[in-house]
């Protein structure tokens, strides 16, 4: 995408300079303008928002309570997913719309309802465990990526997470989001500054993700 981008940028500027040659006014190219563009170009390029679906009759208004489901951790970061849940929890409460039951409670009554612990709830699973633990929808999740990647002679912490709303009795996603974030910009690499920690970035990503649902 970087690359892509700076093809254009640079096409951009040969199509002005051969315009210039076939008789029209030359514009005036500034060297250091022209690299500081390239450069803020290749840095923004590099943001990218999360990837979201919200179901379109979704009605979030009769959600009072959730509960999270335990996440699969597809990372050989050991306990990465109760990281992240703890940040999903703590998001969610934060906004003040839905309540989170306890992880544990959740966790006690899915396994004796026949939660196998992957990730995924089944549709039995969901209605039966949903009556008992007294919520509307379930969260659940699963983190790709969660801690320090290594590329060249740099590192940088890397997390990246997909999460859905299913309503507990329908089993309809209402909604669902991929997101993957890096701790490093070009800027980093260049000067090896505001690198953020994976428990932060892990905090930035979450949030952004429920922005897709409830609004920034």
């Amino acid at each position: 995408m970087i690359e892509l981008n700076a093809r254009k940028a640079h096409g951009a500027w040969r199509m002005a300079h051969k315009a210039g040659s076939r008789g029209q006014t030359k514009p005036i190219i500034n060297p250091m303008r022209y690299a500081l563009c390239i450069f803020f170009l290749l840095f923004f390029s590099g943001c990218g928002g999360p990837i979201s679906y919200i179901h379109p009759t979704a009605d979030l208004t009769y959600i009072k309570t959730v509960a999270i489901v335990p996440f699969e951790n597809l990372t050989q970061e050991k306990g990465a997913e109760g990281k992240v849940m703890n940040v999903v929890a703590a998001e969610v409460l934060r906004r003040g719309i839905f309540d989170v039951v306890e992880f544990g409670e959740v966790a006690k009554v899915l396994r004796e309802e026949g939660f196998k612990g992957d990730g995924l709830i089944s549709k039995r699973v969901a209605e039966r465990g949903a009556k008992r633990l007294n919520v509307q929808a379930f969260i659940v999740g699963s983190v790709e990526e969660y801690g320090v990647s290594r590329t060249g002679g740099s590192s940088y912490p890397e997390v990246s997470v997909s999460l859905k709303l299913i309503d507990a009795k329908s089993y309809k996603i209402l909604w669902e989001a991929t997101h993957s974030v890096k701790g490093t910009t070009v800027l980093d690499r260049l000067f090896g500054i505001s690198k953020k920690s994976t428990s932060d970035l892990a905090k930035e990503l979450v949030a952004e993700m429920f922005d897709t649902l409830f609004g920034g």
